[in-house]
Parts: C-alpha cells; structure tokens; sequence
C-alpha cells in the first residue's frame, strides 16, 4: 500500500475525525483528484514545444495527458482560436498517490527558495506551481531533451468544506502551508 493512501486511511482518519468532531466516516476529508497543467508562452511561439511538453508530462505523471486548445482569437496576446495552449492530465487513484508521494518526498525537499501556500490558495482545493520540471526523477536523466521546459501548475481537489480541514489535510501531506489565525510564516 502507498504510504500516502495509508496514511490518509489510519493516521490521518483518526487525527481529522478527532480535531474536526465528525458524526460518521463518511464527512472525512479525501482526495478526489490531482491535476497537473503545463503551458508556456514558448508552445504559442513554435507548437513543436508541445510534444516535448506532452512527452515530459507523460514520463512524470505516467499517464497519457489531454492537449488544451484555445477556445477563442485573443488579439492582444497574439492568440488565435484552436492554437495548442499547454497540456494537461488528471490523476486518480493509484496514479494520484504514487505522484504525490513523489511529489511531496523527492521534489518539494528539493526547491530551495519554497514559497508558503498562503489561504488564497488553499480553498478546497490546494494549487501550487513547481517552477522547474527537471527536478522529477524520471526527467532528470534526459537534462539535454527536457532543459527547455519551465515549470507546472499542479492542483490538489479534495472534499473540504472549509479551510481548516484543507490545511489539516495540507499538513498530513507536508506542503508548507501559512496558518490560519497568523496569516504569517
């Protein structure tokens, strides 16, 4: 079992059960699902930045991601409708929980200079950037390939109700989260 799914089902079952006083186990906070974006300014100037994209997001997520299109012509940012915007993939289940748990273990300990989630960003669900790709371990062998590409967007949907239960939940997975009352690190 991953290390994550089990601490959400033993540890984390107890402390939230015990600390937000629910009725059942069924008003216990989960993760629904995990969603990591890459777009750049560089896949609007030459489209042949998205297979690189798309390839490294496979390679990280191990899952064949979704490309994203523009849906309309936006003159001022020299867009025009149907124009390759980024790539995305949703993670469930299995694949969720071994890329947080590589995520959170091996790539979040590496980034030196690790802003703090502030309470804008965390709502019920939690999103965060990671400004450099090379940093997972299955890109990191192929430096030359993949050293034109910056960083992701990676948002974490989970079934909070409130902001206490999301930093409680942002705690159990270790991101570096502001506090509450403070609003301070």
């Amino acid at each position: 079992m991953n290390t994550i799914r089990y601490s959400l089902k033993h540890v984390f079952a107890r402390d939230i059960a015990l600390k937000m006083n629910y009725g059942s186990s069924f008003d216990l906070v989960k993760l629904k699902k995990v969603t990591v974006e890459y777009t750049s300014r560089y896949l609007l100037e030459d489209p042949k930045h998205s297979f690189l994209a798309f390839v490294a997001l496979k390679l990280v997520t191990n899952q064949t991601p979704k490309m994203t299109f523009a849906q309309k012509s936006v003159a001022a940012f020299k867009l025009k409708k149907g124009q390759v915007l980024g790539c995305t993939a949703t993670l469930r289940g299995n694949n969720m929980d071994n890329f947080l748990q590589q995520c959170i273990f091996m790539h979040i300990p590496r980034i030196k200079q690790l802003k703090l989630l502030s309470n804008d960003q965390i709502k019920p669900n939690v999103h965060f950037g990671i400004s450099q790709m090379l940093f997972f371990p299955s890109l990191e062998k192929h430096v030359n390939i993949f050293e034109a590409l910056e960083g992701c967007t990676i948002q974490i949907h989970t079934t909070a109700s409130n902001n206490n239960e999301t930093l409680l939940l942002c705690s159990m997975l270790k991101l570096p989260t502001v506090s509450v009352n403070s609003g301070k690190a």
